[in-house]
């Protein structure tokens, strides 16, 4: 019978607080960011997401870049648990946007030269910050379930497409910048000035509605997002639901109190968590990027 314990690691991007990781034994792999000084300081544990907006706050027109880590990072990490014969599960954000799943793959190659035997398992979740970290959490679950380490992998991979994201920004110049929007989206919400509402799904960014404000756009991504639940029926008890925020924790509170209000509308009660959005998406998208996120978790029945 394979055996049950495992480590799970991913990279920064999953946005998960250091205290959840600590308690839950998670390994995280930071990515690197970057203002005019050139210098990479690493995510996760070089700064907080509240010191890094307001540098962006601190200097506007000053894009922050951002870098993956290489192959030595994700070695660094792995290598303990392999040498002591442990497995191990890595989350990594979608490849649609960076190359960190491609690191930790050439990562695992670079091992099994020395550990032909190693268990790693590498899985592109395509999906980004705290929808990445649900899916973590819910490897976490499955962990503690008794599931193996193949066993949580393959359900990681089966249920990545059981959810999404819909998010809206407050300027489009950080997503135009970084060339991560389509030509509808930047005619739409730049030529125009005005404020789409953007879905995510599978590691893919599509246009979902075009308002002409700030408040119309959170009222709208909460309107979409309950009106995809009513489209499908769905049991909203089998979903996790997240409210993630950039920069201003008021804008959160707003926007989760209009999601709860458009789910009553539509016949559902529920009072999702509010979470703060971090480094990686924020650099692309400015301080204040907004969004829902929901995933169905894995159920045997």
């Amino acid at each position: 019978m394979e055996k049950t314990g495992f480590k799970i690691i991913s990279d920064s991007c999953c946005d998960l607080p250091k205290d959840y990781c600590e308690a839950n034994d998670i390994g995280i792999v930071p990515l690197y960011v970057a203002f005019e000084d050139g210098v990479y300081k690493r995510d996760y544990l070089d700064f907080t997401y509240h010191e890094f907006y307001q540098k962006m706050l601190d200097n506007p027109g000053n894009f922050p870049k951002t870098s993956l880590p290489g192959p030595e990072d994700y070695i660094n990490v792995f290598k303990p648990f392999v040498e002591a014969g442990g497995g191990v599960l890595c989350l990594c954000m979608t490849t649609t946007m960076s190359g960190s799943y491609n690191s930790a793959k050439a990562a695992v190659d670079a091992l099994r030269d020395d550990f032909p035997d190693a268990d790693i398992e590498v899985v592109d979740t395509k999906a980004l910050t705290i929808f990445q970290g649900l899916l973590v959490k819910e490897a976490v679950r499955l962990r503690s379930m008794g599931k193996s380490l193949s066993e949580t992998a393959d359900i990681i991979r089966s249920i990545k497409s059981d959810g999404g994201a819909f998010f809206t920004i407050g300027d489009l110049t950080y997503l135009n910048k970084g060339g991560r929007i389509g030509g509808l989206v930047k005619l739409a919400a730049i030529g125009l000035g005005l404020k789409p509402v953007i879905y995510f799904k599978e590691g893919i960014i599509s246009l979902a509605a075009i308002t002409r404000s700030r408040k119309k756009s959170l009222s709208e991504l909460a309107k979409q997002t309950a009106a995809f639940f009513a489209k499908t029926k769905a049991k909203l008890e089998d979903y996790e639901l997240l409210v993630g925020y950039g920069l201003s924790k008021e804008d959160g509170l707003e926007l989760k109190t209009l999601f709860v209000n458009a789910l009553k509308k539509v016949g559902y009660d529920r009072d999702p968590e509010l979470v703060q959005i971090g480094t990686m998406v924020g650099a692309h998208n400015g301080p204040y990027l907004m969004g829902i996120v929901f995933m169905k978790r894995y159920s045997e029945q």
